[in-house]
């Protein structure tokens, strides 16, 4: 196929599509022809050094950037506003082909002791439930579409990284999640990756 012409007519979701990772995932669908729907979270509380600089400005400067594109406030760690996230993006598209979940976390290193389980289940609520919800929440719109869910882990789930306890056995378990949901989703035609 012509270059930016792969994902003609496709409907994709990107989380954390806003800034950094995300907006390369974000850039790279509309190149290649798809309509992107860019979640992310409003982190207007949040205090920087400039209002440009917050994730709100960051997804709408992508969205008027790329034509193709619209942006949603959507925090992936409640599962009412990934509903909605969801909901919405069939009311506009009619159909969803494939979501990325890139929304995630890495905390600054930390020993083991220096951690809480406050801190983890946070971490675990952004890195790795808010794939689940968003994937679970999906699945009946990509069941119909045949199309795909590509979760954004890490090489760090596999073998290791010194101070980062939490946020290894975060995306260790979405790569485990990943390959489970691989082998329930073959029989509708849906492919997981990571």
């Amino acid at each position: 196929m012509a270059m930016g012409t792969r994902y003609a007519g496709k409907v994709v979701i990107v989380t954390g599509g806003g800034r950094g990772i995300g907006a390369g995932i974000v850039r790279a669908f509309v190149e290649s022809g798809a309509q992107v729907v860019i979640c992310d979270k409003d982190d207007s509380e949040v205090q920087t050094p400039s209002p440009s600089l917050r994730t709100e400005a960051r997804g709408r400067a992508v969205e008027r950037e790329l034509p193709g594109t619209v942006f949603l406030l959507c925090d992936v760690t409640r599962e009412e506003d990934v509903r909605t996230l969801v909901s919405e993006t069939i009311r506009r598209f009619g159909h969803l082909d494939c979501i990325v979940n890139n929304a995630g976390y890495h905390p600054p290193p930390q020993w083991p002791e220096e951690t809480s389980a406050q801190g983890f289940r946070q971490l675990l609520e952004l890195n790795l439930l808010g794939t689940y919800t968003l994937t679970k929440l999906a699945l009946p719109h990509l069941r119909k579409s045949r199309g795909n869910v590509i979760n954004i882990s890490s090489l760090v789930g596999a073998i290791g990284q010194s101070q980062a306890v939490p946020y290894v056995a975060t995306k260790g378990a979405v790569t485990a999640m990943t390959k489970a949901l691989a082998l329930d989703e073959s029989q509708y035609g849906v492919r997981v990756n990571w």
